[in-house]
């Protein structure tokens, strides 16, 4: 197995400080602890750490409270660690004295309590401080300690139906399941409830609704007056110039390495804690930043080596999360709210170790990963020029991107409003009305909304609302997120954006909880259309392997939407 692992082993430039110290252990050549870098380098990297130190130095004596400080220092520390770890080994002189202290303050637990005992107790002391957590937290409009209290009822009734449904109960791992909802939980915890997390994500909302103006410069200088024009604000103008404008952007921030180590920490984490692969990690942790499919990429080398729970586990990190590229269009459609941006930003954090958990429930290992225990984040096969080369780059990959997206909405909203237009007229050849709204049709939405209506008592929505909530979940699952959003746009933010159908909101009223955990619910690429669309990024990545991808993708779909559907419960938990 050893031979195996260094046959496969495509690894960075710079990918020893997302190796994991047990393989760092393993490599033939001993690696430097300092001196990893020419002098120039280092000196080129000193000029630019300094005047950034400089900076943060004024900002914590003059700029301390305002907004943004928080989310400054957070850069600055990131900036530094992935400048130092260019030129001294982290394994060495941080993580292995951190794995050391950790063991010295919690090794004593292992060597106390025997194995077979330690998951039920994290799992009880979880749940009790949850419970605790819903209980004590003041109540607010958007949740009272009973609508608490449904949710983490919802949660325990999902866990406990992916137990029930999963391939092999008894191969379950429950650290991985255990340790991902108390990560959830923090996570939840410090997004929504912690003063430097609202402030940090407060600060981002509104970045990110600035950051989407920035776009229209461009969109004016091709297109004049009618970039401005209100009675032109469509999904066209309004949606698609963001996507070009952050595809470039992120293949700058991807150009420049900045991407690569903040996935590779992610999933470095997640290997630790949470006893999964390499692979399966690197694909979770970059889903929310590069989307479904593409995360794949990351680990192109391994894909074909994949057991069959790694690629079910991959695919559910794809459909429980959306990218950074459409998240712009989201936060369009909730008209830039901060909350919004928020919990859609909570969401995608969530589905990190979110995925995982359910995944392994659903469908546990039960061979042997070949990237089991370290992270290795290959390099990109095609090297870009430069900045400008990337950007370039980046926004003809958008093009191609928005390209498909309105495409794939033309064509998907038509066929579902052709599949309505039929279901309406059927109950209507039997003199069947809309038994909601007696002025129009018996719809789609409306049949499968009883259906979903469970699913959001689950999450923690309250019983008058759960029905009118299932038409948006059910949406969500057999068009797409975009109509969904677009829908409960018009209700919760009084925000109309025309689809490319030319097709009409719904109309009326949810309350804020409501619309908060429904932000958080539709926030997945889990739909039959994206089924396609992952079963064409993985074949084409490993052919030999296209006959497992048949075979898991509808349960990966399903498991997707419920791990979406549980960090909305465990948010609601809190809220």
């Amino acid at each position: 197995m050893e031979d195996t692992k260094t046959a496969i082993d495509v690894t960075a430039p710079l990918a020893e400080e997302v190796a994991a110290p047990d393989v760092v252990a393993q490599e033939v050549v001993e690696k430097k602890t300092f001196g990893k870098r020419p002098m120039k380098t280092a000196l080129i990297h000193f000029a630019i750490w300094v005047p950034l130190t400089a900076f943060i130095i004024a900002l914590c004596i003059n700029g301390k409270g305002k907004s943004g400080y928080e989310f400054a220092i957070v850069v600055y520390v990131f900036i530094s660690l992935r400048l130092l770890a260019q030129h001294v080994s982290m394994s060495k002189l941080i993580y292995a004295p951190l794995g050391k202290a950790s063991d010295m303050v919690f090794g004593w637990i292992p060597r106390t309590i025997p194995e077979k005992f330690q998951m039920p107790i994290a799992g009880g002391l979880y749940f009790i401080a949850l419970v605790v957590c819903a209980c004590a937290l003041p109540t607010t409009e958007n949740g009272t300690i009973p609508q608490r209290l449904q949710s983490i009822a919802g949660m325990i009734v999902m866990t406990l139906g992916l137990y029930a449904t999963s391939a092999n109960r008894k191969a379950v791992n429950w650290r991985t399941v255990v340790v991902g909802f108390i990560l959830q939980l923090l996570i939840a915890l410090f997004v929504l409830k912690t003063q430097a997390g609202v402030n940090i994500f407060d600060f981002l909302s509104k970045f990110i609704a600035l950051f989407l103006e920035e776009s229209k410069f461009g969109l004016e200088f091709v297109l004049g007056d009618t970039a401005t024009n209100p009675f032109r604000f469509t999904f066209a103008v309004s949606v698609l110039p963001a996507i070009l404008f952050f595809c470039s952007f992120i293949t700058i921030v991807y150009y420049l390495g900045g991407m690569q180590y903040l996935v590779g920490k992610f999933a470095w984490l997640m290997v630790r804690l949470m006893d999964t692969s390499g692979a399966e990690s690197v694909v979770a942790a970059a889903s929310p930043f590069i989307g479904q499919g593409e995360s794949a990429l990351m680990v192109k080398p391994f894909v074909e080596f994949m057991t069959r729970s790694e690629i079910h586990a991959s695919m559910v990190s794809g459909f429980a999360t959306i990218a950074g590229s459409v998240l712009l269009a989201y936060v369009q459609f909730t008209g830039n709210s901060p909350q919004a941006t928020s919990t859609i930003l909570a969401s995608c954090l969530m589905s990190m170790p979110g995925s995982l958990l359910v995944s392994k429930l659903r469908y546990p290992e039960e061979e042997e990963s070949i990237t089991k225990g370290y992270v290795k984040v290959p390099e990109s096969e095609e090297k870009d020029a430069n900045v400008l080369d990337a950007a370039a780059k980046g926004a003809a990959i958008g093009v191609q991107l928005a390209l498909l997206i309105a495409g794939s909405l033309i064509a998907i909203i038509a066929l579902y409003h052709c599949a309505n237009d039929v279901v309406g007229w059927a109950f209507w050849m039997i003199q069947v009305n809309n038994w909601i709204d007696p002025t129009k049709s018996v719809s789609i939405e409306l049949i499968l909304s009883y259906l979903f209506y469970p699913f959001a008592l689950c999450i923690g929505i309250a019983p008058e609302s759960a029905r009118k909530a299932g038409e948006f979940m059910a949406t969500k699952m057999v068009v797409n997120e975009f109509v969904a959003y677009s829908s409960l746009s018009s209700i919760a933010f009084n925000n109309t954006i025309t689809l490319p159908d030319g097709s009409h909101p719904l109309t009326g009223a949810l309350d804020p909880r409501t619309t908060r955990l429904l932000t958080l619910a539709l926030c997945g690429f889990a739909n039959i259309g994206s089924i396609g669309i992952q079963l064409s990024i993985f074949g084409v990545i490993a052919p030999t392997r296209k006959k497992d991808y048949a075979e898991l993708v509808l349960s990966a779909m399903i498991t997707g939407t419920l791990s979406t559907w549980m960090s909305a419960a465990v948010a609601g938990a809190l809220l």
